[in-house]
């Protein structure tokens, strides 16, 4: 009981001093607490190991946000995001006096974009030719549906995703019209019959396109495909509108993205497998992660047991690792985020499920108190993973995963300092606390 409220009156005492880690001193605490001497003191020489590897795939079903677009990445060549989805709607009734005038299909900007929004790219509208289901339980950035190669509209445009609502697509009158009349006509009458006649788009940028990758929003308030009508009334002709909306009810949703790269003359071009790890030591010492292609960073610490040879008994208090992106090499147009997503990966680097302490997530953020000097750094506190490990009764080639915010949702880029980089390599700093020496 003794020895509990020493380190508790350590805990507290940490909390309450304005220091940074590596500024603590060497403490000793007398008889006044306990019969043990404790010593706290701070570590930062136990072994990082990063390294790159590329997930297989990842589920991309149902998403918050349909990506589409293509850019060239210096790093990570070329990278092309595309949405297929599936549309239907509230209503099938329409007067049997209407007449199509136009038909459009308008896509809801999100705010997200990544890349060069300033240069002109192209969005093909291809209609689908099979049922947007899974041949598993989900979508993945790897899927594909067989569609018509021939687009049946092609937008060229430069986005402005945070200075306008949304992007107008025209589809041909006879496009709109086949659909429009065999509803009007009682031919199609619910979502069944809709399906049967129009499986869906997929939206795809141009083939040679380097400019940007664009959010949309699937919601039906801000994404959908309308038919603009008249009818000829009693008062003259109303004008009206009818739509279909992406179809999200289900449980998966009938809408995905696909995502893919092409990392020829890339360093990358050898990650094939997903138990393929890229060394920090023959990646320039450094690591790298893209959201939606699968490229990730593994972290292990190989001598972390070796804190057993510390004379006397000891426990960690905590344990933060510091990953350093290296300076220059984020701009406007590929911003820095301001936090990672920390999580667990087996031997094999499948997916376990996230970091966490006190059953909350962990993730890493960045700390900018030294950005006018170049130093800025995500800390991610791995105690909860460094306490399994030095408890684990087998030795288990395990490891920590890193990658950004919104994993299947973007195509953010990050690139980050090896351990052994000469400018602000990546290190394991622990707090430790020593007693019966």
């Amino acid at each position: 009981m003794k020895l509990f409220f020493s380190i508790l009156l350590l805990f507290i005492f940490l909390g309450a001093c304005d220091q940074e880690e590596n500024e603590i001193p060497i403490l000793e605490i007398g008889d006044e607490f306990t019969d043990s001497n404790v010593r706290v003191i701070s570590i930062d020489t136990f072994s990082v190991a990063l390294s790159t590897f590329k997930f297989d795939s990842i589920i991309t079903s149902n998403p918050r946000r349909l990506l589409v677009g293509q850019y060239d990445d210096p790093d990570f060549g070329k990278v092309v995001a595309s949405s297929y989805f599936e549309m239907i709607s509230l209503s099938y009734a329409i007067d049997n006096e209407a007449v199509l005038d136009s038909v459009a299909l308008v896509l809801g900007y999100d705010g997200y974009f990544y890349s060069d929004t300033t240069q002109v790219g192209r969005l093909q509208v291809h209609r689908l030719r099979d049922d947007v289901k899974p041949d598993e339980d989900f979508f993945f950035n790897t899927t594909e549906i067989d569609y018509d190669p021939f687009p049946i509209a092609v937008k060229q445009y430069r986005p402005e995703p945070l200075d306008e609502d949304s992007l107008h697509v025209t589809l041909p009158l006879s496009f709109g019209e086949n659909i429009f009349n065999a509803i009007r006509d009682g031919n199609i009458n619910n979502d069944e019959e809709l399906l049967q006649e129009f499986k869906g788009f997929v939206l795809k940028p141009g083939e040679n396109d380097d400019a940007s990758v664009i959010g949309y929003s699937p919601l039906g308030s801000e994404t959908f495909l309308r038919f603009f009508y008249t009818v000829d009334g009693e008062f003259g002709t109303e004008e009206l509108i009818f739509d279909f909306n992406i179809n999200v009810t289900l449980g998966i949703g009938n809408l995905f993205n696909h995502i893919e790269s092409d990392l020829t003359n890339t360093q990358f071009m050898g990650l094939i497998d997903q138990e393929i790890e890229l060394p920090s030591s023959e990646s320039g010492n450094k690591v790298y992660m893209q959201s939606g292609v699968g490229l990730a960073v593994k972290a292990t610490f190989p001598s972390i047991k070796r804190i057993t040879d510390i004379p006397g008994t000891g426990t960690v208090i905590s344990a933060t690792l510091q990953l350093h992106p290296p300076r220059g090499f984020y701009d406007d147009l590929r911003p820095i985020r301001d936090s990672i997503s920390a999580n667990l990966a087996d031997q094999n680097n499948d997916f376990i499920g996230p970091l966490t302490t006190n059953d909350q997530p962990v993730f890493g953020v960045l700390n900018t108190e030294n950005s006018e000097f170049n130093e800025e750094f995500y800390e991610i506190p791995v105690g909860s993973y460094v306490d399994a490990k030095l408890n684990a009764l087998f030795e288990v080639d395990d490891g920590l995963i890193f990658y950004p915010i919104d994993y299947v949702e973007s195509l953010d880029r990050m690139v980050l300092n090896g351990e052994n980089n000469s400018s602000f390599a990546a290190k394991l700093i622990l707090i430790y606390a020593i007693y019966d020496e």
